[in-house]
Order: structure tokens, then sequence, then C-alpha cells
């Protein structure tokens, strides 16, 4: 299991305790030990989430953008169908923001919950914008990985990357202007057909 794929399990798991455990009004309740596993859980996602930007792959940083906000939205909307009656219909708890949220995000909306008030509805128009943006982004760095990916294959190595490619692995434009300098080796002429009698 590389690094990328433990840092991700690692967000999943630190957004999942911080969601069920941060309080959102005095009806949470306040106990100590749900306060420190609140704080303890952001703490590990802000650290998971500055190793990943400080190392990760793009397609990472992405996942763990789209977990992040995901989780954002989800306490969001409950705070929302809880302090402002009457916004959201069929919201009750948690796991029913968090389903809402993942339902508008995946673009399925199955109609058992659903915005009813102004408020809810910009809400969930922003939601569905990000999620615009998002899967743009996503397809870029999809893209962008697959031509990587075919420039490899074809055997142009580091030095090879089309102009414009970004990466640690990328060539830098020096190198590459460098290489078009350098005068290309003949290729050895094809062999001759015998012609048709």
């Amino acid at each position: 299991m590389g690094r990328d794929t433990v840092a991700t399990i690692g967000i999943v798991v630190a957004l999942l305790i911080f969601f069920a455990t941060v309080p959102l009004s005095a009806q949470d309740g306040t106990a100590w030990w749900l306060i420190t596993l609140a704080i303890g859980s952001s703490l590990l996602l802000a650290a998971v989430l500055v190793r990943m930007f400080m190392r990760g792959s793009n397609l990472f940083r992405l996942l763990a953008l789209l977990l992040v906000v995901a989780v954002a939205c989800a306490l969001g909307i409950f705070t929302v169908a809880r302090e402002m009656p009457g916004q959201f219909s069929g919201i009750e708890t948690r796991i029913d923001a968090l389903y809402f949220t993942l339902t508008t995000m995946t673009t399925t909306g199955y109609g058992d919950i659903h915005a009813v008030g102004q408020f809810a509805r910009a809400l969930v128009s922003l939601i569905l914008v990000f999620d615009l943006v998002f899967l743009g982004l996503f397809g870029a760095e999809l893209s962008r990985i697959a031509q990587r990916t075919l420039v490899r294959v074809r055997g142009g190595g580091a030095d090879h990357w089309p102009a414009g490619a970004s990466g640690a692995a990328g060539a830098a434009p020096e190198r590459r202007a460098e290489r078009r300098a350098e005068p290309a080796e003949p290729r050895p002429a094809a062999p001759e057909r015998p012609e048709a009698e």
C-alpha cells in the first residue's frame, strides 16, 4: 500500500471521527472525551492533509479535497436542518445529512430528502457548483495521468514530456531545449524490397 493510499485512509478515518463527534449545539453535550476526540481527529486530519499536499499526487489531493468538502457540507446541512426548521425535509440525524450530501454530490438524488427552504436550496446549489468544478479538475488530472503514461509507454522517458506537463518527474524546459539542440542520430536505412517480376 502506497503512502497516498495510507494518507487517504487516514483522512477518511479522521473525517468520520470528526463528523460523528464534533459538537454542533448544546444538545450534543460537551463531555471532555467527546471534545478531546473531535480535537484529536481534526489535528490528525490537518497533519495528514498537510503531508499529502506537500508530497502526494494531484489525484489524491483532489480525493482528499472531495472528502473534506463532503464532510463540511454534511455538517453544514445538519446544522441548518437543526437550527432552521423547515429548510430540509427528512434530515433528522448526521447520517441523514451525510447521505443527502453524498447523493447530491453524485447527482443521484433519490428524492427522499430534499431542500425545501430558499437558504437550503442556495446551499445545495453551491454544492452542485463545487461538484461541476471538481469533476472538471478530476477529469483534467486523469487526462494528465493518461498523457504521462502514454509518453512512458512509447519510450519517451522523463526527458520527452510534452510541453506544459508538470510534476517532479517532468523534465525542466532547459533540459528539453538542450535535448532538441543535440543533433539527431541518423536512423538505419530500411532494407530494400526485391522488385516483383
